[in-house]
């Protein structure tokens, strides 16, 4: 009985160990991220308000109303000892700026949406990067810990064959040296992975403590075909929002002459009855309808500062087009580096691959001399080095080539994982 209860909860930790863990993809991190991260909610509650200001826009052109009452009680009481009246008045303004200003809280609202936009695209670029570094560190702590291994198993070898008597303390020494070097190199491997680790968990919303499996490998950015822009439709984000801003500024420019230029047209209405209290069956009707119509003069004046607020508002226009030019060159230059260093970096691949089978087959062959007493174990452990470097400048390669392909994808404003296949 007790090797039951024993064996059960040994089965119930195991259950709750594994429950823990928490299996990602790049993907899963992702949506994780954009449901969790905290700029991004932050970038929604202000698109949140954006959207009630563009809602709300038209309740300017709502008439004021109000209503009141009366009492009055002179000091000396002549022909009556108090009066009452009431008041109800109505009252609108219209100026074409107002038509104006529903159109900017438009215009607004659509410029908020893309920068909520680029909030979901910066934050899926900084996961899915931080995922590729992850990657890249887990697989040197990989190689780190197969090299430290065959280090220890060198070092107690020739600790076996000095202690026969076939090979010098020297090499003894030297095997013991390496192995314990690679110790601490391996640990701070381990522990940049660990930093890297916790700031990707904030990042996706993920709790310290919360234990993460990663899904992937740089294995798939090995084989990257060439990758080609025809047939996809290019939209850069950045191109896009400073399209936004000069419409936003056309706009401002619009309500900018509109507030100076164009006439306000006023219409109110009072209903005021009142009677005193000689005879509060006749109640007299103090109210009135007026209609006024005013234009401002001054305004049309070049020097006056409604005119400089409209020629502020032109200059703004016109910075805001140079920019969207100016961005436009940028980008498409930008592009076309991401793409060269994309070729580059695929070539750098094909040399680093082929280093690493020459590297591989000079280690077999040093390693098969060294037992056969052909070399020595210095020369052995420069063809084991040798390897090491050019195992992690593979790795290294492939994931430059993976934060370069999203580069491009950010810049041209294609959904990521359009040029990979996971």
């Amino acid at each position: 009985m007790r090797r039951i209860c024993g064996i059960c909860a040994v089965c119930v930790l195991s259950a709750a160990a594994a429950a823990a863990q928490t299996v990602l993809t790049a993907d899963s991190a992702v949506e994780s991220a954009l449901e969790h991260n905290i700029s991004i909610e932050r970038s929604a509650l202000s698109l949140q308000g954006l959207e009630r200001a563009k809602n709300h826009s038209w309740n300017s052109m709502l008439p004021s109303v109000s209503a009141g009452a009366d009492l009055n009680m002179p000091n000396k009481r002549d022909a009556y000892d108090f009066s009452v009246s009431g008041t109800v008045s109505a009252g609108i303004t219209f100026s074409p700026g107002l038509i104006s200003t529903i159109n900017t809280a438009s215009v607004a609202y659509e410029a908020g949406q893309l920068s909520y936009r680029d909030a979901c695209r910066a934050v899926e670029l900084a996961v899915r990067e931080s995922f590729y570094a992850l990657l890249y560190e887990q697989a040197y702590i990989e190689q780190q810990e197969r090299m430290l291994e065959t280090a220890r198993q060198q070092y107690e070898q020739n600790l076996r064959q000095y202690n026969a008597g076939r090979i010098s303390e020297l090499d003894v020494l030297t095997a013991q040296v390496e192995y314990e070097r690679l110790k601490p190199e391996l640990e701070n491997a381990r522990i940049t992975f660990m930093n890297d680790m916790d700031a990707f968990k904030v990042l996706i919303g993920f709790g310290a403590e919360e234990e993460i499996i990663l899904d992937g490998s740089l294995d798939s950015l090995l084989s990257v075909p060439e990758i080609s822009l025809a047939g996809i439709e290019i939209a850069p984000p950045s191109v896009e929002t400073l399209e936004k801003s000069l419409e936003s500024a056309q706009a401002s420019l619009t309500a900018s002459r509109l507030s100076a230029y164009a006439p306000d047209l006023s219409v109110s209405w009072n209903y005021n009855p009142g009677a005193a209290n000689t005879d509060f069956s006749q109640w007299n009707d103090g109210g009135y309808l007026s209609v006024s119509l005013s234009l401002p003069i001054d305004s049309w004046l070049p020097w006056s500062k409604a005119a400089d607020t409209v020629a502020d508002a032109k200059d703004a226009v016109t910075d805001a087009a140079l920019a969207l030019e100016d961005e436009r060159q940028q980008t498409a230059n930008e592009i076309v580096s991401y793409l060269r260093q994309i070729e580059q970096s695929r070539s750098s691949i094909v040399s680093c691959q082929a280093n690493v089978e020459l590297a591989q087959k000079s280690y077999d062959l040093a390693l098969e001399a060294y037992e056969r007493g052909a070399r020595d174990f210095l020369s052995l452990q420069n063809a084991s080095d040798t390897l090491f470097e050019a195992q992690v400048s593979l790795l290294s390669a492939a994931y430059q080539l993976g934060v370069q392909i999203l580069q491009l994808e950010n810049a041209a404003g294609v959904p990521f994982g359009t040029f990979i296949v996971q």
